[in-house]
């Protein structure tokens, strides 16, 4: 059976960024899953900040070190 992965996020990540979302994200599914990587499908949409509307409110286009991406990893990092 294939994992499908689905993420989206505001244009403005580089290459290498996504690449490196790319690979933690196939590696989290494999470690959780035991698939190999050939089982795992991810695909990456982009679009503008105004396409995302997060508790009634559209988000702003996405700007490289946001405080938001901050707070958002270091959330990820130290769950509550």
């Amino acid at each position: 059976m294939m994992s499908i992965i689905s993420c989206d996020l505001r244009q403005g990540r580089t290459d290498e960024q996504k690449h490196a979302l790319a690979a933690g994200l196939i590696q989290a599914v494999r470690t959780a899953t035991g698939e190999p990587v050939g089982e795992v499908f991810l695909v990456i949409r982009e679009g503008r900040g105004i396409d995302f509307v997060e508790a009634g409110e559209h988000l702003p286009e996405f700007v490289e070190g946001n405080v938001n991406d901050t707070e958002l990893i270091n959330s990820l990092h130290h769950p509550q």
